[in-house]
């Protein structure tokens, strides 16, 4: 693997203070390897303002325009914050998005509260777009009961069988001053995503010592297979494990018991390639810092660590938390300050990866891109 080709598609640099912070990436490659990319905006990573942008390149990542700058703050009367805006395609022409949304009507409360580590109240909505995401329509909400602390990891995919699938994990809610226990999520839709099954669970530790953060989930368009790579932590241990894998069948129904891939690191996610190999994309927070690529060449069964590439090198030193134990209420703190994450990739016609995150430091979090050959 080598990068080919890089850029910033939004210089947070030239923005105005409110759009300094940026974050949460999802990357959609389009016929004639149009690239639509959408992330959240904001003061800081934890602002009552956050909103979404869209931008699209129409070559492949050499240019870029923005053809989408957020929804209403306000749903049903109360003040809140876009945070995420998950893309995919559903046939040709028509966008579907998977977009959460945050009370923030007490700008006083941040995002977890820093006595229980709950999250403030969310909900979440599917939207359709026909013109490459610059509007979007038909807004429907899911209903994500009895499930709290709820925050979507993805964009709705098209399983096998042609229902589609949004993932999302859960955690527990502001006050809640109980110990907690973390799902990762997945509902499927059979009636186009108007309306969705009781939950599958993705990864859950019953006992709640190991979270199975920000799952990453992806389809193979040969077998229906999927694959989800999971950011670990081990609250008894007070550190991060090695990210895991879990296998679904092409249904979305089952899953296996995740496990250890020996890669070192937090958000990892995947892309599937043709012939069963996979690459996954994550963030390496330990020393040195900075985001890798890793193939595997048997669905995610081994990973070729050897010949893996640091597409991103950060150079805003040491990533706070990240030496030794940490605890569960300070590791909360240390994700609002960290300087890079979010890579999402995508395969482009000439069989090229396109990867797009978030880098920076304190002053200015901008939105970059690599193009990786193979």
């Amino acid at each position: 693997m080598k990068i080919v080709d890089q850029g910033v598609l939004f210089d947070a640099t030239q923005q105005p203070l409110q759009r300094r912070s940026n974050s949460f990436t999802s990357v959609l490659a389009m016929p004639g390897d149009r690239l639509l990319v959408s992330f959240r905006t904001g003061h800081s990573k934890d602002d009552p303002d956050e909103n979404l942008i869209l931008r699209l390149s129409q070559d492949g990542g050499r240019s870029w325009e923005t053809v989408f700058e957020g929804l209403p703050p306000q749903v049903g009367g109360v003040a809140g914050g876009w945070r995420h805006g998950a893309i995919g395609c559903l046939d040709s022409g028509r966008l579907i998005g998977a977009f959460c949304w945050f009370d923030r009507s007490d700008r006083s409360r941040p995002l977890a509260n820093p006595k229980t580590q709950g999250t403030l109240p969310s909900r979440v909505f599917v939207m359709e777009s026909r013109d490459e995401g610059r509007t979007w329509v038909d807004a429907r909400e899911v209903n994500t009961r009895p499930f709290e602390g709820i925050a979507t990891t993805g964009s709705i995919l098209r399983l096998a069988n042609g229902a589609l699938a949004l993932p999302y994990e859960a955690w527990k809610s502001y006050d809640d001053i109980g110990p907690g226990e973390h799902h990762a999520i997945l509902r499927i839709s059979r009636d186009g995503a108007r309306s969705f099954e009781p939950a599958v669970i993705v990864a859950h530790d019953p006992k709640a010592n190991l979270f199975f953060w920000d799952q990453r989930l992806a389809v193979d368009p040969e077998s229906g297979k999927l694959i989800a790579l999971l950011w670990t932590h081990d609250r008894q241990a007070q550190q991060d494990r090695n990210v895991h894998i879990a296998w679904g069948a092409p249904d979305g129904t089952t899953w296996t018991e995740p496990v250890d891939t020996g890669i070192s690191g937090q958000i990892a996610s995947p892309l599937i390639l043709p012939g069963g190999r996979v690459l996954a994309v994550y963030v390496h927070r330990h020393s040195p810092p900075g985001l890798r690529a890793v193939l595997s060449e048997d669905f995610g069964r081994t990973w070729d660590r050897a010949s893996e590439i640091e597409f991103y090198a950060s150079g805003a030193g040491r990533e706070s938390g990240m030496e030794g134990q940490r605890s569960f209420g300070d590791y909360w703190s240390d994700m609002s300050v960290w300087s890079f994450g979010h890579p999402e990739a995508a395969l482009l016609a000439a069989g090229h990866v396109f990867v797009a995150f978030y880098g920076g430091d304190g002053g200015a979090l901008s939105m970059h891109w690599r193009k990786l050959s193979l």
